[in-house]
């Protein structure tokens, strides 16, 4: 599908690409041209990818003449990707990314000239994924993902306000003290579906899924699964209102962002 990733990496990739998610495909990949550049050379630092810590990385860019913006990557592990469907962006990508484990993948998607700022985006464990949808946006978001082979996925078009965390895990072990008993979760993987909305300052905290064209209000905390096109708000946030969704216009939906949503097939 892109060069570099294993056939591990290309299973979690191809599962990122669900309709409800994005519109890219497996097909849309195969049989293009990419170019393959080392972290580490001055190929990198001309795209604006500065990388530090003595690990393996490889840029895969479809324009390798194009700027990407502003990144800062921090790498420990070996046979690590990231890819950058950069034709059509204009270099408005700021990051600081640190991987601490082996065979990563980092996928941003055609983002055109959306700004997308990412303070601290913290992969800790072997065969993540990071995939970033057509369009989506952020002011300010931060990553913190744990477990082995897990992924938080950001759909199409998605609108990411100041301060947002995602954290796919519950940060430290917690026990039941007469039992001994583990009673934290798991790590999860994270998948906001395509048009969703994070207010100022929300927190996703150990998320699955959020549907297509659901808001969550500003300092929302959010755990499990949220449905498609709702409000959340409150913490813990539950739906205060249902049948909704949200423009990037400040006054009106556009005919793409209601078909997105499925309202042609409501």
């Amino acid at each position: 599908m892109i060069p570099g990733i294993s056939s591990a990496s290309e299973r979690r990739l191809s599962q990122a690409m669900d309709p409800a998610v994005t519109d890219l495909r497996e097909a849309s990949l195969l049989g293009r041209d990419f170019s393959l550049i080392p972290g580490d050379g001055d190929e990198a630092r001309t795209l604006g990818v500065a990388v530090a810590g003595g690990g393996d990385l490889t840029l895969v860019v479809a324009d390798p003449a194009r700027p990407i913006g502003r990144m800062s990557v921090q790498v420990s592990g070996r046979d690590n990707v990231m890819f950058f469907d950069n034709v059509a962006w204009g270099g408005s990508l700021h990051a600081n990314v640190r991987i601490l484990r082996s065979d990563t993948v980092v996928f941003f998607n055609d983002i055109g000239d959306a700004y997308v700022a990412l303070p601290e985006v913290f992969l800790r464990s072997d065969g993540q994924l990071v995939f970033w949808g057509r369009g989506a946006s952020a002011v300010g978001c931060m990553m913190e993902i744990e477990g082995t082979g897990r992924s938080v996925v950001i759909g199409d078009d998605a609108l990411i306000s100041a301060g947002v965390w995602i954290r796919n895990h519950d940060m430290h072990a917690i026990h039941d003290l007469r039992s001994g008993r583990r009673i934290g979760r798991p790590p999860t993987d994270t998948v906001l579906e395509r048009h969703v909305w994070l207010g100022q300052d929300a927190m996703l905290l150990n998320t699955q899924r959020i549907g297509t064209g659901t808001i969550v209000g500003a300092r929302a905390l959010v755990k499990g699964s949220v449905p498609p096109r709702v409000v959340m708000a409150g913490t813990p946030a539950r739906i205060i209102r249902e049948g909704v969704s949200w423009g990037r216009d400040t006054y009106a939906m556009t005919d793409a962002e209601r078909i997105a949503i499925g309202l042609d097939r409501l």
